[in-house]
């Protein structure tokens, strides 16, 4: 899967890291340890998040200095992104 970065309109960010069955595991900036979470498609909708062009893998670095901490599993999934070589356009196939 396409990693994906999120905002919403409070200018709150967040990755796509995978997929688990119907939902999708998202990472949110937040002021807290960084966390996975997963969500269903219409719960992140409703949350107010949209696709952004930004880079995936310049989020996914950025995530991984956050000061409160990244969890285990966050940090297993960021660094993957941070360490590949997406594209920054979400592709369809």
């Amino acid at each position: 899967m396409q990693p994906t970065v999120l905002i919403n309109q409070h200018r709150q960010t967040a990755i796509i890291v995978a997929a688990c069955g119907k939902k999708l595991l998202i990472v949110k900036l937040g002021k807290g340890k960084l966390t996975v979470t997963a969500l269903l498609p219409t719960e992140i909708q409703a949350q107010g998040y949209v696709t952004s062009d930004y880079s995936p893998t310049k989020a996914a670095e950025s995530y991984l200095k956050h000061g409160a901490g990244v969890s285990k599993r966050a940090k297993q999934f960021l660094e993957e992104i941070a360490n590949s070589q997406y594209t920054d356009v979400l592709t369809f196939t």
